[in-house]
């Protein structure tokens, strides 16, 4: 009885063996007898904000079977091949999707090996493209209001700039250099001023910021707009040894030999300068400065030892003319302004503080409203001394817009 039923459990066995082979096959009618393989995935994808464009980053499958890599979007309707380079996973294979609109997208990426099997698809999404919309956002970085530059008498010319947004690249200031040609230079996010040293002066500077939208965008992008940077004014001081002195009838003569020409000598310490006699106001001079310019500026430094008193100037005109008359008439002159000489301190005559001093001893600077139109020739009309009837000064400066 035992060994029939040893035998009676070995047949069954036998059969339920028989028929998991029958069903272990059963599946190839379905695959039509072929075994169903799936290329490996590719590794940490990734992306990069582009404009008008996507980046996609990912390190290759190993598999060193797949050829080539598909990317979809746009519901599979828009695609992209990308070979398969390189099956090293240190690799980073980079694919640029172009041509697209600002907007937000989802990719798969999709891997083919050489026969034809097509591994499961990965997706990447949020990757936003950007474009127009976001760039009207964008301003350029702004210069530094109080003073947004600085001239220096070897031409070189400094802007300041103010500090820049945290996801500023750059800024590019274009401008026209003194052979005519337009260069540009960038300003880097890190530094706020940048110096300039082939300027022409009297043209225009323009300038505009990039900016990345995310920290590890694959693009810069600009303003919308170049900006036009202040007017650059160049200041020089016109070349002394060109001065003449330049004698008209009805200007005052040189008295106790303080001549003319000592205003322009470059001594500003001597009480030594130009002195007339005593013939009363208005008093006036002229001078040659040997070529046109166009004038911002005069300078005067008081006689030293009778500073805000006795015959400095306390108010005064400043004429101008390229073919003056003869005959001294002010018919071919024009007037270029008007200033006040003004005591800092305020205190009475031949009293003066320590800041009347300084100020005096630097020289006093007055400004026309605007640069004037090229002239030659000066003329100062001297109205009113602090004291006196007579006019005396230890030196002048003029300057000009330089080239």
């Amino acid at each position: 009885m035992k060994h029939l039923i040893y035998i009676l459990l070995a047949f069954s066995l036998l059969i339920a063996w028989v028929g998991c082979e029958k069903y272990a096959d059963d599946y190839k009618q379905y695959l039509d007898d072929k075994e169903i393989t799936y290329p490996g995935l590719a590794r940490d994808v990734r992306s990069q904000a582009g404009y008008l464009r996507a980046v996609l980053v990912w390190n290759p499958s190993p598999d060193p079977n797949i050829d080539h890599y598909m990317v979809y979007w746009n519901n599979n309707n828009n695609s992209q091949r990308v070979e398969a380079t390189t099956h090293s996973p240190s690799d980073s294979i980079v694919v640029s999707i172009p041509n697209l609109e600002e907007y937000v997208y989802s990719f798969t990426i999709v891997a083919y090996d050489s026969e034809g099997n097509v591994s499961v698809g990965q997706e990447l999404n949020n990757v936003r493209v950007y474009g127009e919309t976001y760039r009207a956002v964008l301003q350029n970085r702004a210069y530094r209001l109080s003073d947004p530059y600085e001239t220096y008498e070897d031409g070189f010319l400094k802007l300041f700039f103010n500090a820049p947004d945290t996801l500023n690249t750059g800024t590019q200031i274009k401008y026209t250099n003194r052979d005519e040609q337009e260069k540009m230079v960038v300003l880097l996010p890190g530094d706020n001023d940048i110096t300039i040293p082939d300027f022409k002066f009297g043209t225009t500077l323009q300038y505009r910021s990039g900016y990345v939208p995310e920290p590890n965008a694959a693009d810069t992008l600009y303003t919308l707009s170049w900006e036009t940077f202040p007017a650059i004014v160049h200041i020089v001081e016109a070349d002394k040894s060109l001065f003449q002195p330049w004698y008209l009838p009805n200007d005052a003569g040189d008295a106790w030999g303080w001549v003319l020409p000592n205003l322009w000598n470059g001594n500003t310490t001597s009480d030594q300068g130009f002195h007339t006699d005593g013939i009363g106001m208005p008093i006036s001079f002229s001078l040659d400065m040997g070529a046109e310019s166009a004038l911002t500026s005069v300078r005067f430094w008081q006689r030293y030892s009778a500073r805000y008193n006795d015959g400095n100037p306390k108010q005064f005109e400043v004429w101008g003319s390229n073919d003056p008359a003869s005959d001294g008439s002010w018919d071919s002159w024009t007037k270029l302004g008007t200033f006040t000489n003004v005591k800092p301190s305020g205190l009475p005559g031949g009293q003066n503080s320590d800041i009347d001093n300084t100020t005096a001893a630097a020289g006093e600077l007055y400004e026309f409203s605007e640069p004037t139109a090229p002239v030659r020739y000066l003329r100062f009309r001297v109205l009113e001394v602090w004291n006196g009837d007579y006019l005396h000064l230890s030196q002048l400066s003029v300057y000009k817009l330089g080239e």
